[in-house]
């Protein structure tokens, strides 16, 4: 009898230490997956309608795939630089990575935050510093993520706008 206690024992503490490292490991791969742009739930000025992204986890990095129709003017909005691109690529560990956006460089920070990825990032465009910051977080459920953008420059001009995704 001592032996089978013992033995359940084993196995209950064995399945509550991996429930952490399960749950760790979904919320790291949370915003994996593909995602299309829900324009009835996004905000903001010129929305990248028809966005589509398709998030990769890469060991602490996350790359970001991006597909949508190029603006008819061929200028990408000042407010989605860094987000209508065909690639980029985000360090979840706080490091600095620096990506070529169009013929601009933009250098980025990207962190956790409990459960939310917080990215700051900068360039220059024709001579005016840019910085902005982006705010992805996933619903309960994980079937919705929103992305919040701030962007402003040395210029004074600036804006906002919350972008709703779809996991397809």
């Amino acid at each position: 009898m001592r032996t089978i206690l013992n033995a359940a024992a084993c196995v209950a503490m064995l399945i509550i230490a991996l429930l952490p490292a399960v749950s760790a490991k979904d919320k790291d791969e949370g915003f994996a997956g593909r995602w299309v742009l829900d324009k009835q739930h996004s905000q903001g000025d010129q929305a990248p309608l028809g966005l589509e992204q398709r998030i990769k986890q890469d060991g602490s990095d996350l790359v970001i795939e991006s597909k949508f129709p190029e603006p008819k003017n061929g200028i990408v909005p000042l407010l989605y630089l860094g987000v209508m691109v065909t690639q980029i690529r985000l360090s979840t560990d706080g490091q600095e990575v620096k990506s070529q956006v169009g013929p601009f460089a933009m250098a980025s920070k990207t962190k956790v935050v409990f459960g939310a990825l917080e990215t700051d990032w900068s360039a220059v465009v024709n001579g005016d510093q840019v910085q902005g910051h982006w705010l992805r977080t996933l619903s309960p459920d994980g079937k919705r993520c929103t992305l919040q953008i701030k962007e402003s420059s040395t210029q004074g001009q600036g804006g906002e706008a919350t972008l709703e995704f779809v996991r397809k």
